[in-house]
C-alpha cells in the first residue's frame, strides 16, 4: 500500500525531500572503464593507493640539493654532479658536497635540502656560496605527502572530476569500476505545446521543459532518452510509459500532475503503479509526484516515476531541489548536502504563509558586505530570470515578512543548471 495518498495534505519540502531519499535503491549496474572514459562517472568501488606520490623524495625548484647539517662545518659546497627528473644522481658524496638539482629530480639518500639556484653564487672552481640560509627540509617534497600507500583516496559513489582522473593517473591506475548511467526518460504532456521549430497554432506554447530537463540530466551523466510530447490522452500516455518503461529505470514527465480535467498522468500511473505522493508545500512547484511502477528493474525493484509540474519554472526548481538528489542516489553516488548560505537580504521581502518560497535571486557586493537581492518577476513562467539569477533565496513556509539586513538561506546554483 502506498505511504503517501492524493488526497492528503500539503508534504513539508522537508518531509518530501526525506520521504525521496529514503526511497532511492541502487537502479544501475557496474562496468569496468578505462582511465580516458571514467570522467564524470561514479566509482562503483573504492580506491586504495598501492603506491606513494611522490614515490621518493624530489626537489621542489631548480636548484641545489646537499645536507643541512653541512652548513655548521663548510661555507663553501664543492658541486659533484646534476639530477634531472627521470635521470637521478647515482655518484657518491662525502661531507661538504652538493648537486645541482632540477624540479622533480629525486633527492640522493643523505641530502635533505634544496637551496633555490637565485639563492646561491657559483665560482668557477665549482664551489656555491650561499647567499642566504635556508631552512631544514626547505624545498624538498618528501615520499608520500601527496598520497599514501594504503590510504583510501576514494569511496565508492563519489562522482569523480577531472582532477581526480588525474591522481588516479597519479597512483598509475588504467580503470575503474563505475555504475552504469540511470537510465532516465523524458515526456512532455499537453495538447498546447508545439515542438520548436514548427508553427504554433493558436493557443498554443512550444516545449521548453523537456528540453531543459534533458540538459540539467545529461549534465549529471544520467543516459537520456526522449519520448517526445504526448496529448493530453490517457491510452496515449499509457502507450508512452509502457514504451519508456522498457528502456529506462525512471521516467520523469512535465505536465499533467496537476487538478486540471486534462491532467491523465496521476490516473495512468494508478493503473501502472502507485502514487507515492502528489503535492508538495513549496512555491513554485506545488503539484510535485513520485510514485513506483509495477514494471521491475533486473534486480527487482519498481521502476519509478517523478511528475513534475508543467510550469517552466516550477519544472526546473522541482527537478533541482526533489527529484535530482534521488536521481543522483539511484545512480549510486553518493549525495551530501551541503547547507546553505546565510546572508543578509538587500531589500524588505514578504509573502504568504504555509509554503517554502525558491526565490531567484543575485548576489549584490558593496563595501559594507555582500546581499542577497530577489529579482522582480518570479512569475512560475519566467524561465529568463534563470539567467540572471546566481541561486535560490529560500523562504520558510510558515514565515511572511523579513527587512532588510535580515539572515536568509542561499543556494547557489550549481553545475546541474550550467
Amino acid at each position: 500500500m502506498n505511504q503517501f495518498s492524493s488526497e492528503q495534505p500539503l508534504l513539508s519540502f522537508q518531509h518530501a525531500s526525506e520521504a525521496l531519499l529514503s526511497d532511492t535503491p541502487l537502479l544501475v549496474k557496474t562496468e569496468t572503464l578505462p582511465l580516458s572514459a571514467a570522467h564524470r562517472r561514479i566509482l562503483a568501488a573504492p580506491i586504495i593507493a598501492d603506491i606513494n606520490v611522490p614515490n621518493a623524495d624530489n626537489s621542489g625548484m631548480d636548484g641545489f640539493a646537499f645536507r643541512f647539517s653541512d652548513l655548521n662545518e663548510h661555507t663553501h659546497l664543492n658541486i659533484i654532479g646534476t639530477a634531472y627528473a627521470g635521470h637521478p644522481f647515482n655518484g657518491e658524496w662525502q661531507s661538504g658536497c652538493c648537486i645541482r638539482i632540477m624540479t622533480g629530480a629525486h633527492i640522493p639518500a643523505g641530502f635533505d635540502t634544496v637551496i633555490m639556484q637565485e639563492h646561491v653564487t657559483v665560482s668557477t672552481e665549482q664551489t656555491i656560496t650561499l647567499n642566504t640560509k635556508p631552512c631544514f627540509a626547505q624545498n624538498v617534497r618528501k615520499q608520500g605527502e601527496d598520497i599514501s600507500i594504503g590510504s583510501q583516496l576514494f569511496a565508492s559513489g563519489q562522482r569523480l572530476t577531472a582532477t581526480d582522473i588525474g591522481m588516479l593517473a597519479s597512483l598509475g591506475i588504467a580503470s575503474v569500476s563505475v555504475y552504469k548511467p540511470l537510465k532516465v526518460g523524458v515526456i512532455s504532456t499537453g495538447d498546447e505545446l508545439f515542438e520548436p521549430g514548427t508553427p504554433l497554432s493558436q493557443g498554443g506554447i512550444y516545449d521548453t521543459n523537456r528540453y531543459t530537463i534533458q540538459a540539467i540530466l545529461t549534465n549529471l551523466g544520467f543516459a537520456v532518452q526522449d519520448f517526445g510530447i504526448i496529448a493530453d490522452d490517457p491510452d496515449a500516455l499509457k502507450l508512452a510509459f509502457e514504451e519508456a518503461l522498457s528502456n529506462t529505470d525512471v521516467i520523469i514527465t512535465s505536465g499533467g500532475v496537476s487538478v486540471g480535467d486534462a491532467d491523465h498522468t496521476k490516473t495512468v500511473l494508478t493503473e501502472l503503479g502507485q502514487m507515492q505522493f502528489w503535492k508538495v508545500a513549496i512555491k513554485p512547484g506545488k503539484p510535485f509526484a513520485y510514485g513506483h511502477f509495477k514494471h521491475l528493474t533486473q534486480d527487482g525493484h519498481n521502476k519509478r516515476f517523478m511528475g513534475l509540474p508543467g510550469n517552466p519554472v516550477s519544472s526546473v526548481v522541482t527537478l533541482h531541489q526533489l527529484a535530482i538528489p534521488a536521481l543522483r542516489k539511484m545512480a549510486g553516488e553518493t549525495v551530501s548536502t551541503q547547507p546553505p548560505l546565510q546572508l543578509p537580504l538587500a531589500c524588505d521581502i514578504s509573502k504568504k504563509q504555509g509554503r517554502a518560497e525558491f526565490i531567484r535571486a543575485s548576489l549584490v557586493v558593496d563595501n559594507t558586505g555582500t546581499y542577497v537581492e530577489p529579482l522582480k518577476g518570479q512569475g512560475s513562467g519566467m524561465l529568463s530570470t534563470f539567467a540572471k539569477s546566481q541561486g535560490y533565496l529560500l523562504l520558510d513556509a510558515e514565515k511572511t515578512q523579513w527587512q532588510s539586513g535580515d539572515l536568509v538561506p542561499f543556494i547557489p546554483f550549481d553545475c546541474a543548471l550550467n
